[in-house]
């Protein structure tokens, strides 16, 4: 019998830590995998370059995410025969994914329920047949629901027609003469191209003539400012909104109480990302929606959880929690289309409020693509579990054959803190406990960083079979994250002995636009000896020379071409600090940060010209 209220979560979630029959795969696996596999005695040498264009990539979003592919490269030359791979912090997946396609068993250990929820479901095998009629039903039964909330008429010949977003933007009150204005009217420039139109940061006031700094000024009500929708045209078309679009929203705002009780109204706790849209009077999870978008998304998530079967309703759910911010006032407007996805919770001073049912059916097809692709492909078997890296008693000593993982980067992301949204309407939250992070929030510094990385890698140590290899994905711009991390890896007992750098192709949008965000993750790649481990306390107190290291650097300095911004090429500095770092670590001594170093090279480069 249907039950509408039941917990999608709990339904997959119910043996302990385990996601699903994770803990009796589990035994299998041990029982299957005693042999140690066949690996290799000296570190891999080629540096892998990956893109993020992939069905199985654009499935659903992660704050991190390593291309599958590129970590497939390398368990396929530490394991060239197979074996039992683990990642102690599986965030999305993506090792498992790798792993499974190669025909290895993996084990995903994440803190994080909403990453452990992702990961079950990038591992499934879905009948793709079964995953398209079921998204189909629900969709076609909130067919009248989506019409009552995204119609609108189209100017160009009269009918009626799917709205396909509406565009909304913040009054700001100008701090020299107090006059207020809607910021949309007066920030915009215009290129070429549309990849070359702006939002400007500073512009005149449009009372006074002063120049202002939008991000400075107090924020009024938001008032949306035109819609989007296509018809008798093959482009989508734009245009303000008539009386009949007011009423609309209007209604909305009237209907959203018919739902309340369907979706979360949880509380954003204090923490250095969540206080950003709580600034902005955003202080629940139902306010970072809109009432016509959080009544879509209430009514979607409930005719998820009628499914019967748990792993399908477990699959439309992972469609719906692909929508993320996409679909809330997070969803800063672009030009070009799309949705940014920083690692940050900001509210946008424009922002666009996508149809919900219109994303929803998009993002099942690309999840649906990698179920008839990617998933189609497994073979090794894989267990997920939630929990701390910092105790992994569920796994005997000396069992697993390779460790891949990308572990969190200092105080790059607040994992718990960015997952929050996820997990509200899931309905289990992050143990912050034993989250390796620099969250002042949390009352963790870099010591308690490098605490907890020490804790897990020696747990990651343990499990590895003596003369087997771990490869860490990393980068940070901070010095003395570099050194936390240096020196928990060397006192678990591991030995490092390369780097090599993991490029992803495309950077991230940070990268593009912030001249102090380092980029270019590097592949660190540690050995567990064979005989009694020596755990290293080395300080490495001096640093290596930026100087020295562009001497040796000449004639293979990188250059950036811009893909997704237009500047012209120049020297890629984040790559060169990748291969400082790089040097650093091999050579055993300390190293500045991104910052530092980019100064320094910079005047290196121009006292050469």
């Amino acid at each position: 019998m249907e039950n509408p209220n039941r917990s999608i979560v709990k339904d997959i979630f119910q043996s302990g830590s385990f996601w699903s029959d994770g803990e009796l795969a589990l035994a299998d696996i041990l029982e299957r995998r005693l042999k140690p596999a066949i690996t290799r005695s000296d570190p891999v040498e080629d540096e892998v370059s990956a893109g993020k264009n992939t069905y199985t990539y654009d499935a659903h979003t992660y704050h991190t995410k390593v291309p599958p592919q590129g970590i497939a490269s390398v368990i396929s030359k530490y394991l060239p025969h197979g074996g039992l791979v683990l990642d102690p912090f599986a965030g999305s997946g993506m090792t498992g994914v790798a792993a499974r396609v190669l025909g290895c068993d993996v084990i995903l250990n994440e803190l994080s329920p909403a990453a452990s929820f992702i990961s079950y479901n990038f591992l499934s095998a879905i009948d793709i047949s079964l995953f398209q009629d079921a998204a189909a039903h629900v969709l076609n039964h909130l067919k009248k629901l989506e019409a009552d909330l995204y119609t609108t008429r189209c100017r160009e010949c009269n009918s009626s027609v799917t709205l396909l977003y509406t565009v909304w933007s913040y009054v700001l009150q100008c701090d020299h003469c107090g006059h207020d204005f809607v910021v949309w009217d007066h920030c915009r420039q215009y290129g070429e191209t549309v990849r070359q139109h702006k939002i400007l940061r500073k512009f005149p006031c449009p009372s006074c003539g002063k120049e202002v700094n939008k991000s400075l000024l107090a924020r009024k009500q938001a008032v949306p400012v035109f819609v989007g929708y296509r018809c008798c045209s093959k482009k989508i078309v734009e245009h303000p909104l008539e009386d009949s679009d007011y009423a609309r929203i209007k209604s909305c705002e009237k209907m959203v109480a018919e739902f309340s009780g369907q979706f979360p109204q949880a509380k954003l706790p204090d923490g250095v990302n969540l206080n950003q849209p709580k600034r902005h009077g955003l202080d629940t999870v139902a306010k970072l929606y809109t009432p016509r978008n959080l009544i879509a998304c209430a009514a979607l998530w409930k005719e998820i959880q009628r499914i019967e079967n748990p792993d399908l309703a477990a699959a439309l759910a992972f469609v719906f929690t692909s929508l993320y911010r996409r679909v809330t006032r997070l969803s800063e407007y672009r030009f070009w289309g799309g949705s940014g996805n920083m690692a940050a919770l900001n509210v946008p001073h424009i922002w666009n409020e996508a149809n919900v049912f219109v994303t929803f059916r998009r993002k099942a097809a690309s999840v649906g693509d990698h179920f008839a692709t990617t998933a189609a492909r497994y073979n090794g078997d894989s267990v997920v579990r939630t929990g701390s890296a910092t105790n992994l008693d569920f796994l005997p000593t000396n069992s697993i054959d390779f460790i891949f993982t990308d572990p969190p980067f200092g105080s790059n992301i607040n994992y718990s803190e960015m997952n929050f949204l996820w997990e509200s309407w899931l309905g289990e939250y992050t143990d912050t406990q034993n989250e390796a992070i620099v969250n002042t929030r949390q009352g963790k510094n870099i010591d308690s960083y490098q605490d907890l990385m020490t804790q897990s890698l020696r747990e990651a140590y343990r499990v590895l079979r003596p003369g087997h290899w771990m490869v860490l994905v990393f980068m940070n711009s901070s010095k003395r994250v570099w050194g936390a991390l240096r020196n928990a890896i060397e006192g678990s007992g591991f030995e490092m002995l390369r780097t090599s750098i993991f490029d992803k192709q495309h950077g991230t949008f940070k990268q593009y636009v912030s001249d102090n965000a380092a980029g270019a993750d590097l592949m660190i790649h540690c050995k567990k000896s064979i005989g009694q481990a020596r755990p290293r306390t080395n300080k490495h107190e001096s640093a290596e020379n930026v100087s020295a290291f562009m001497r040796r650097s000449e004639g293979q300095v990188p250059i950036a071409p811009y893909i997704h911004v237009n500047r012209d090429p120049e020297v890629d500095y984040r790559v060169l600090y990748s291969r400082y770092v790089s040097s650093a670590i091999h050579r055993r001594t300390g190293l500045v940060g991104f910052a530092e170093f980019r100064r320094e090279a910079q005047e290196f480069l121009r006292a050469r010209k």
